[in-house]
């Protein structure tokens, strides 16, 4: 959806990738980063995660801006629409593993499911679960 965006308003796109400065994020920005969020969290609850959930929004947002940019400088009539394709697959298996049964799930990724939970545990208090998501950030992003 978002390559699709990009190509249909190529001046919208280029003016939202322009300015490099933090901003507040706009609402339709905010709800797409939203829906990545939550997909990306649903892979790190599904247990196959192989990198931190903020290591996965950045690399997914990179390959979307990234592969949108090249697109548009394509001349139209030569543009390769299986380069998004090829890039998804690629951040794809980059920030996933394989199904594996918990048991054998690595570490990391146990951390980064354990820590995407943090919310749901009510059997911690609050600073039981803020000290537990400090080492478990630790843990997702270390390496």
């Amino acid at each position: 959806m978002h390559v699709a965006f990009g190509l249909s308003h190529p001046g919208l796109f280029a003016l939202m990738c322009s300015d490099l400065e933090p901003a507040p994020e706009s609402s339709v920005v905010s709800t797409g980063n939203d829906i990545l969020r939550r997909r990306i969290r649903n892979i790190a609850l599904a247990g196959r995660p192989r990198v931190s959930e903020e290591r996965a929004l950045g690399l997914v947002s990179s390959m979307c801006n990234g592969a949108v940019l090249t697109l548009l400088r394509q001349p139209e009539r030569h543009r390769d629409l299986k380069l998004s394709d090829a890039a998804r697959e690629t951040v794809l298996a980059a920030i996933t593993t394989e199904a594996a049964s918990p048991a054998h799930t690595e570490a990391r990724a146990a951390a980064t499911t354990l820590r995407a939970s943090l919310d749901r545990l009510t059997v911690l208090t609050p600073g039981e679960s803020a000290l537990l998501g400090e080492l478990l950030a630790r843990i997702t992003d270390a390496g």
